[in-house]
């Protein structure tokens, strides 16, 4: 129960990206789980991950919804200050996918008439990027992220060069459809709801999605260092308890009228949200908030996106043991200590 669980600091600062999957932060703020308990709670939006990187790492937040292979990165050092992290939480599966510009797809669509079957998008894509006097720009939300991962994995899955017969840059996820639309670029791979917008303001099509180039996958966490976690124990298993409750209720069916309200709060994803509550993309995204392998964090996940950074060469040349490090960020004995 709350009122057993002391907790050594009430007053935290979570950083959050506006996406869809920030909604069991916002539904812990706003319905009370985290007052449950006797956390209070400020949610601080970020335009970028850097910025959410930074700040958990030099102590400015205590922790933040995060890209599954953030505290990864911020451990190894990957493109920043050297931070070691962990989750003891998973907060979402899936929820990721391709769009392509308007224009792109409906030149694609002249050649697919089924876009459930991949090897054709596959084969067809290839020959548009081809047989393109300009390498097709494609842009992903940062560069040790699973969009980044998939994009690259199903372009070379279809025998399309990653490195040389595409541009890959990065976008924040806010300016993806301002960058679509005034032809910045030709596609990108990202979380919803900025690809279900995209459709919905007929700038965009989809060219495929993260469930179907991976299957199920783990794709935002919460995020802290393990030097806050060492300082702030029950009070660590007090969020995660908070924000695993959160998890639950966003997963209910019966909560989707709610949920699209709270996230439309200007604090959050604003007015953008209002147009999603009725809306079924075309190809399932199979987004999910909790389940039976939803929200554990399972270091068989971190070896695999450890795996991804090996095949982009975001990894230097000597011997890391990708076990020990998945194990030591990808908490799983937290988890199943503190959610019976």
């Amino acid at each position: 129960m709350s009122e057993l669980l002391t907790v050594e600091k009430n007053k935290l600062k979570l950083g959050f990206v506006a996406l869809l999957d920030c909604a069991p932060l916002v539904v812990a703020r706003e319905k009370g789980f985290f007052e449950k308990y006797n956390l209070n709670v400020v949610l601080c939006k970020e335009a970028s991950w850097a910025s959410i990187r930074d700040k958990v790492s030099f102590g400015l937040y205590d922790g933040a919804h995060m890209l599954a292979p953030m505290p990864l990165a911020a451990t190894l050092g990957l493109n920043g200050n050297k931070t070691a992290m962990l989750t003891a939480l998973s907060l979402s599966q899936n929820g990721t996918a391709i769009t392509l510009s308007k224009e792109f797809h409906t030149l694609l669509s002249k050649t697919i008439d089924n876009w459930e079957d991949d090897k054709l998008v596959g084969e067809q894509f290839k020959k548009q990027v081809k047989s393109s006097s300009v390498k097709p720009v494609m842009a992903t939300v940062y560069p040790y992220s699973n969009h980044y991962y998939q994009l690259r994995y199903w372009l070379e899955q279809h025998g399309i060069d990653a490195e040389h017969d595409v541009q890959l840059i990065a976008v924040p996820p806010t300016q993806m459809i301002p960058s679509l639309s005034n032809g910045a670029i030709d596609g990108y791979c990202v979380g919803e709801p900025w690809n279900s917008l995209a459709l919905i303001q007929k700038i965009g099509g989809l060219l495929t999605t993260g469930h179907k180039i991976w299957g199920a996958h783990t794709e935002k966490v919460l995020g802290v260092t393990q030097e806050w976690a060492a300082a702030y124990p029950n009070t660590h298993q007090a969020l995660v308890k908070a924000l695993y409750e959160a998890c639950q209720w966003v997963e209910d069916i019966n909560n989707k009228e709610e949920l699209y309200q709270l996230l439309a709060l200007p604090p959050y994803l604003d007015q953008a949200a209002t147009k999603l509550s009725d809306y079924t993309p075309p190809l399932a995204m199979e987004q999910h908030f909790a389940g039976a392998t939803v929200n554990i964090p399972d270091p068989k996940q971190g070896i695999f996106i450890l795996e991804q950074m090996k095949q982009c060469g975001q990894l230097s040349n000597q011997e890391a043991d990708f076990s020990e490090i998945s194990h030591s960020v990808y908490r799983h004995d937290l988890f199943q200590h503190w959610i019976s």
